[in-house]
């Protein structure tokens, strides 16, 4: 899950990292009470969205009045920031700023571990910096203690014995430190601060945060979690609940009600069997239940060059058990005013393809949806999963089509669209 700026701020300043002051304004918020409660004259208003690039968009402003906040807000809530929905902004300080650097601790897919990334230069520019000026120090996930010798800086591999002082500025210590408990404790994947800045008074501060937090690791931060540590005498301070960050989806606006639904749908006495709760809610009037990874992707262009639009983007991958299939598939087809249903993927490795049919009829059987649908899935028990299928159709009067691997998944989407039309 990624989380907004301001989600990341508070996560810092619970580890010892300084940020300038803040209040964040949500759409309807009363901004003359935010401005007023901040107690400053300048500040910064930053539009709050899960990508990047806000200042290269329009989406961090510098206002010196309420007047010129208020216009600045306004102007931010009726933007689309690189395709998201700006649902909050944050008012924070203005910080008179000496120096713009860099840090991020994430994770290096090649080495399998994480590496701590540091550079002098930061800001809106820092893909342009040249590697030569990046420091990079591998990282053990069993070290609770930074080990701040040695590193990678560019191409050269520099040894840990190369050394008897850090490779980064000393100033900068303390907060590297601080970032590498924050990124233990919090279970993320990726902790950035840019800019880190050292401010003309000598301070060191965090002026953004981008975070992504580990899914897989939920069950540590919740109210179970909570109590255990309770129990075993552990600070509650050392502990996140996620469930108290607000909901939100990959199109950076809030989740609506079968999102939210979808969500839980993972974290059940089975979260570890499967992935059934991805689950994104469009303007179009198809259901779709993809299953694998990539196809989904070009499946939902096919889709569109039928003249057909998605009502909403889901996949089921990594052999679900029938439960997580059944709820997938109830939430999905409980949209209203829905014209068709495609369920469609590849040729499974190891999926069972009855298991997961059999969620699908169990919701079918009991939403008895109108409209026609296409099935094109082949894989382990695919036999056994059709004849389930044509079972469902017969008692359910559908009107259905099921096809093999023999058939392209765009052809099926055809199909569809030519079942729809002659309705």
């Amino acid at each position: 899950m990624n989380l907004y700026e301001f989600e990341g701020r508070e996560l810092l300043e619970k580890h010892g990292i300084i940020i300038p002051i803040g209040e964040v304004v949500r759409r309807g918020d009363n901004i003359v009470d935010a401005y007023r409660k901040l107690g400053l004259e300048d500040v910064v208003v930053k539009a709050q969205v899960l990508s990047g690039k806000r200042g290269k968009n329009n989406g961090i402003r510098f206002c010196n009045s309420l007047e010129e906040v208020e216009k600045a807000i306004d102007e931010i809530f009726n933007m689309s920031i690189r395709g998201q929905y700006v649902s909050s902004v944050l008012l924070t300080e203005k910080i008179n700023i000496e120096s713009e650097n860099y840090l991020s601790i994430t994770y290096d897919t090649n080495k399998k571990q994480p590496v701590l990334i540091f550079s002098t230069e930061g800001g809106m520019d820092i893909e342009d910096v040249s590697d030569e000026k990046i420091l990079r120090i591998p990282l053990d996930i069993r070290d609770s203690v930074l080990p701040l010798v040695g590193g990678v800086r560019g191409g050269s591999i520099e040894s840990n014995n190369s050394s008897k002082f850090s490779l980064i500025p000393e100033e900068f210590l303390e907060t590297a430190k601080n970032l590498w408990q924050c990124f233990l404790a919090e279970d993320t994947r990726v902790f950035e601060i840019n800019p880190l800045v050292k401010t003309t008074s000598g301070e060191i501060m965090a002026l953004d945060a981008k975070v992504a937090l580990d899914d897989d690791a939920f069950y540590r931060h919740n109210k179970e979690a909570q109590e255990k540590a309770k129990e075993k005498g552990i600070e509650q301070s050392t502990i996140t609940d996620w469930d108290l960050f607000e909901s939100r989806t990959m199109l950076g606006r809030r989740a609506t009600e079968r999102e939210i639904a979808v969500q839980e749908i993972d974290k059940g006495e089975k979260y570890y069997q499967g992935t059934a709760g991805k689950y994104i809610e469009l303007d179009g009037d198809i259901a779709v239940l993809f299953s694998g990874g990539g196809a989904s992707i070009a499946n939902m262009d096919a889709l569109y060059q039928v003249g057909l639009k998605p009502a909403n983007y889901t996949e089921y991958s990594g052999n679900p058990p029938q439960e997580k299939v059944f709820e997938l598939s109830k939430i999905v087809l409980s949209k209203p005013d829905l014209k068709g249903l495609w369920i469609v993927g590849g040729v499974a490795n190891f999926t069972d393809i009855a298991a997961t049919f059999a969620g699908i009829v169990q919701a079918i059987d009991e939403l008895k949806p109108n409209f026609p649908i296409v099935v094109r899935r082949a894989g382990p028990n695919d036999k056994e999963g059709i004849r389930m299928l044509e079972e469902c159709a017969k008692r359910n009067n559908l009107q259905i089509k099921i096809f093999g691997k023999d058939v392209s998944m765009s052809e099926t989407a055809q199909a569809l669209a030519g079942m729809i039309n002659d309705k």
